[in-house]
């Protein structure tokens, strides 16, 4: 049941969205011609006047309505100008009679109008024609629909000509009325623009953000810029220069393709360098600030890798979209490429996100000593796809897949500091003073240098752990300074510990082995030997 009205519902929808058009035709209708009603979508008089940029295209939409009992073919006709053309969507069109099912008497026809690249700006005059052909009758008629194209060139010079940057008329009396006065007094013009900007701008800018950078790396950034705005303003003055004298068409929009291209080029570049310096100047700058957590110079590598991926993707599809390709096509198609590579690099992908989490959540950092699966390691670098260990001798370089540390517990034993709690183990004889023994233990780790005994960390301190077959465990618990010679530390309280022990007769129990002879061992023939000598 709820099929059913779900399937009427949907044809009354189909029913009133066909019929729109239709009544929206018969009622504003601009041109009734022989019972064929036609609107043109925008334009209530008939007459379309449209802009158009040189190189583009417009659509204009126009309907078509039969109103007789015929069944009438539309063949529209496809118009080009001097620098224009006029087509439609479809070659021809079927209208069928007024009252047939499904509105089939409405069409929507829809025309293009293009404009050649190298156009100059100009109005165009152009029609499109409409040959109506009744099938029943074999009559035949024709319908006018008049287009004024109004041509705006990016690429000509008519509005350029001999105007100081392109703009303001060249009002100077003779001989500097001429073209290539302006064209000169624009380059002279941008050449100011390029040194305010390369001695005032640049080195206000850098004061802002870099107060933290060194004079060579300001020096060389404004090197870098200055360069990068010289090279900038020197396509800029081409482009206006070519236009301001009347350079042809062709040439300008030849160059201007060109430049589009260095603009790109040059504009990422002055964006990578802007970025870097930023964002190394805020990040060392926030380093410093202990009231802001999680941000820090360490995370210079992951910024710089994610600006460097923007950057280049936006400079890339700018390129594209300058030359008219279909960023569209590009990115269904590159989404295909990419499930692909999903699919058959998931390792590598997955090693590379591990690395990027590594180094946005920083659980560790270079010199840190970590605990993995219950190793340790002594943290060399941190790469995308791995990181480098030392082993906790030196003597060894391990190299760790990212997903295999993101994915496993780690234990930072120095990230906040080198501070570390190390235990001593000791057996005390069952017959010795128990209290003694805990005594000396203590003294023996208040005796080490490296022991903390300030009110920073917990004090030295034993524990009974475990009751042993020939005597009593304790563990002593210290704070040392440094974790990398904790090993080493421990064996030191352990030898103070048995010097103390055997100063103060504290046994330490060992298992001991007693041996009985049953028969005398005097070297003399048993009584019982009754072997032959």
């Amino acid at each position: 049941m709820n099929t059913k009205k779900m399937a009427v519902l949907l044809a009354i929808i189909a029913v009133v969205a066909v019929s729109i058009p239709m009544v929206a035709t018969d009622s504003d209708a601009t041109i009734d011609e022989n019972g064929i009603l036609i609107k043109v979508i925008g334009y209530p008089d008939g007459n379309v006047s449209i802009d158009v940029p040189n190189a583009e295209t417009e659509t204009v939409l126009i309907y078509v309505t039969n109103t007789t009992s015929d069944f009438v073919v539309l063949t529209p006709s496809t118009t080009d100008g001097d620098d224009s053309k006029i087509t439609t969507d479809q070659s021809f069109y079927e209208l069928y009679a007024e009252g047939s099912s499904a509105g089939l008497n409405t069409i929507r026809v829809e025309a293009t109008v293009s404009v050649d690249q190298y156009a100059g700006t100009h109005t165009e005059t152009d029609e499109l024609t409409l040959k109506f052909e009744s099938v029943t009758s074999g009559s035949v008629f024709n319908v006018t629909i008049p287009f004024t194209i109004n041509i705006e060139s990016t690429n000509a010079s008519e509005d350029s000509y001999n105007k100081f940057f392109g703009i303001i008329p060249n009002t100077f009396a003779a001989p500097l009325d001429q073209a290539w006065f302006a064209a000169l007094a624009t380059l002279v013009c941008w050449i100011v623009i390029a040194f305010v900007a390369t001695h005032l701008l640049i080195p206000v800018f850098m004061r802002l953000v870099g107060n933290k950078k060194s004079d060579t790396e300001k020096k060389k950034l404004r090197n870098s810029m200055d360069e990068m705005v010289t090279a900038l303003v020197f396509v800029i003055t081409i482009n206006e220069c070519l236009l301001i004298i009347g350079t042809s068409p062709e040439l300008c929009a030849t160059v201007a393709s060109l430049s589009n291209v260095i603009y790109v080029v040059i504009g990422a570049a002055m964006a990578w360098i802007l970025y870097k310096f930023i964002i190394t100047a805020v990040l060392e700058s926030v380093d410093e600030n202990v009231d802001v957590d999680g941000l820090d110079k360490t995370l210079i590598p992951l910024f710089k890798m994610i600006g460097k991926l923007i950057i280049a993707v936006v400079a890339v599809a700018s390129i594209l979209a300058s030359f008219g390709v279909d960023l569209g096509g590009i990115l269904v198609s590159a989404g295909v490429v990419s499930l692909g590579i999903t699919l058959g690099a998931q390792s590598t992908l997955q090693q590379f996100f591990s690395g990027v989490v590594l180094l946005a959540t920083r659980p560790f950092r270079k010199g840190d000593f970590v605990k993995i699966n219950n190793e340790v390691y002594i943290v060399r670098k941190v790469k995308l796809v791995f990181t480098e260990f030392d082993n906790w001798d030196g003597d060894q370089i391990i190299t760790m897949p990212n997903n295999m540390v993101a994915s496993g517990t780690i234990v930072n034993m120095s990230k906040d500091s080198k501070d570390a709690r190390i235990f001593v183990y000791m057996s005390v004889a069952y017959e010795a003073d128990q209290t003694l023994a805990k005594e000396l233990m203590i003294r023996a780790a208040k005796m080490h240098p490296h022991v903390i005994l300030d009110e920073t960390r917990a004090g030295p301190n034993v524990r009974l752990t475990n009751f042993l077959d020939s005597g009593i465990e304790y563990r002593l618990a210290c704070y040392i300074d440094d974790f990398d010679n904790s090993g080493h530390y421990a064996g030191q309280i352990r030898e103070i510990i048995y010097k103390l022990f055997l100063d103060n007769d504290v046994e330490i129990p060992y298992n001991k082995l007693s041996v009985f002879l049953s028969e005398p061992c005097d070297g003399k023939k048993k009584e019982s030997d009754n072997t032959s000598d």
